[in-house]
């Protein structure tokens, strides 16, 4: 290797070889998100009622934040290897600790910022996730198990007793400040409030860090991983037909807990989401070890290793495209997925080549320059 002959595979910020399925997942999940933020952003999302807009609706679609919640999972899975080594032997773990929380408040922080010129950017988020889990990142495997389902039910809880509230007649506004003008607003916004608060998406961050600490057990069960998970989406869809059905859904509590609409952080939806990011990491893992040889598998892996430059170049993208030059407007979903295939085209042969030469990207540069 030398300054202009980086590998696809390339070594991580502990100098171990980086996991090519890992890499390969992230980029498809950047795919997908990239494809529902530009048809949100440019499109009405109540214009259109046929199946595909149904499909790519961003409040209430099947695919609606399925792919942040794959992304979430995989960087907890990078936690978990960031880590391995303070887990395995008790060494620098204040260190380790330290990193967490600084990498987690420059993605706060700047992720605050990029808010205001993307609103419900998830990079904010992160930053909560990467700062809390330094609390628990040395916690047992079955710990953070425990802790991502007291996650997701207290999602549950808090979302039923709003709704239940609002039956009442009173008023949960108070829930859901506009902006942050206080503490009680920025814990609001953080555990509660938005598009993908610590209740219940810091869920699919722990049990990506427990997939991550036992990679060779899932490596050998993947299959019957994938079968439990397909399971449990078959479950909830059957349990939440038959409720329907039945004409059981009408309690707020019964109805929020088995929804599985985003935005209403119930149980079944967190349960979904969990299957779903692991069929997809677990699959597309399997794909990418044994095609690794093949072109677009590698384009894949180096765009996989600057995910951030690209997230935030599909900002930019949006903005000289749509706001700037108008040289694109909403017409439709049609334009939205060519928008976004069209950059991806774009995204991943830069990155590839960027990684190529450079190896990290800039914003990742400037991440492990900052965050350590």
């Amino acid at each position: 290797m030398n300054d202009f002959n980086h590998p696809a595979a390339g070594t991580t910020s502990l100098g171990t070889s980086r996991l090519i399925g890992l890499d390969v997942t992230r980029a498809v999940a950047l795919i997908g998100v990239v494809v529902m933020n530009y048809h949100g952003n440019l499109n009405d999302q109540y214009i259109g009622t046929d199946f595909w807009h149904r499909v790519f609706n961003v409040y209430s679609g099947v695919l609606s934040t399925r792919f942040a919640a794959t992304f979430v999972f995989v960087a907890g899975i990078g936690t978990a290897l960031l880590s391995r080594k303070a887990y395995e032997n008790h060494q620098d773990v204040n260190k380790l600790r330290l990193r967490l929380i600084r990498r987690g408040a420059l993605l706060l922080f700047g992720g605050y910022f990029l808010d205001h010129a993307w609103p419900g950017t998830i990079l904010f988020y992160y930053g909560a996730y990467f700062i809390l889990s330094a609390m628990f990142i040395m916690w047992k495997s079955r710990s953070i198990l425990l802790v991502a389902i007291a996650t997701a039910i207290t999602a549950t809880v808090v979302s039923s007793w709003e709704v239940n509230q609002a039956h009442q007649g009173y008023s949960t506004h108070w829930l859901h400040p506009r902006n942050i003008h206080s503490v009680k607003d920025l814990f609001l916004r953080i555990f509660i409030d938005y598009t993908h608060p610590v209740f219940p998406w810091l869920a699919f961050f722990c049990l990506g860090i427990v997939f991550g600490r036992n990679l060779e057990a899932v490596r050998e069960s993947w299959r019957r991983i994938t079968t439990a998970c397909f399971v449990v989406l078959a479950l909830c869809y059957a349990l939440t037909t038959i409720l329907n059905i039945q004409d059981l859904r009408s309690n707020p509590v019964v109805q929020v807990t088995t929804s599985m609409q985003p935005f209403t952080r119930g149980l079944f939806y967190t349960l979904t989401s969990v299957a779903i990011a692991i069929i997809s990491f677990l699959v597309i893992s399997q794909i990418a070890d044994k095609y690794q040889q093949n072109a677009l598998v590698v384009h894949l892996q180096r765009s996989g290793q600057v995910t951030l430059s690209l997230y935030l170049l599909h900002v930019l993208a949006y903005y000289a495209l749509v706001k700037w030059s108008h040289s694109i407007t909403a017409t439709g979903l049609d334009t939205a997925l060519i928008f976004a295939g069209v950059f991806w085209l774009f995204a991943i042969t830069i990155a590839s080549w960027w990684q190529h030469h450079f190896g990290q990207g800039p914003a990742e540069r400037l991440y492990r320059v900052i965050g350590g």
